[in-house]
């Protein structure tokens, strides 16, 4: 199962427990759910898409916790992860994580490992055996060798 679809069922399966579902099915065009990711090792920091010319420019960088859309993430089935403030996609450059225009570049496919049943998740670039890393408040989010154990390579999802 895709890991957009992962996500979409566990949001609908826990708000089907609070509300009766209703019977319509989703337009082609439906909203996209929107997410915020954040860390296991940190908690209240949160992926947040930046602004800065630093090198690499627009780096995404762990942030505590302020609300506006450049926290906001859309994850795709095609394995794209998407700013809504900026609309531009997690992008691998070197060994950091940046916002780069969505173009479906490897770069930006990421694939979903759940940690503990759908509570946290490791994000690896691909197959690449390169996995997101909390690198510090305010600084860049990394990639390096995922390792399962590793607190600072979960994240916790949770709708917006």
């Amino acid at each position: 199962m895709k890991f957009g679809r992962i996500l979409a069922a566990v949001a609908v399966a826990a708000t089907a427990l609070l509300v009766a579902p209703a019977s319509h099915a989703a337009t082609p065009d439906a909203p996209q759910n929107e997410w915020e990711i954040e860390s296991v090792t940190r908690p209240g920091d949160v992926w947040d898409q930046s602004n800065w010319a630093w090198d690499p420019e627009y780096p995404i960088v762990a942030h505590p916790r302020h609300g506006e859309d450049n926290q906001t993430w859309y994850i795709s089935d095609d394995g794209t992860i998407k700013n809504k403030r900026y609309e531009w996609c997690a992008t691998a450059v070197g060994g950091d994580l940046a916002g780069r225009r969505c173009n479906g570049s490897e770069d930006q496919r990421w694939v979903g490992h759940s940690y503990d049943n759908y509570h946290s998740w490791l994000f690896e670039l691909g197959d690449s055996g390169r996995c997101v890393t909390h690198n510090g408040v305010y600084k860049e989010l990394t990639l390096a060798p995922c390792e399962r154990e590793r607190s600072d390579q979960r994240w916790i999802i949770h709708k917006r």
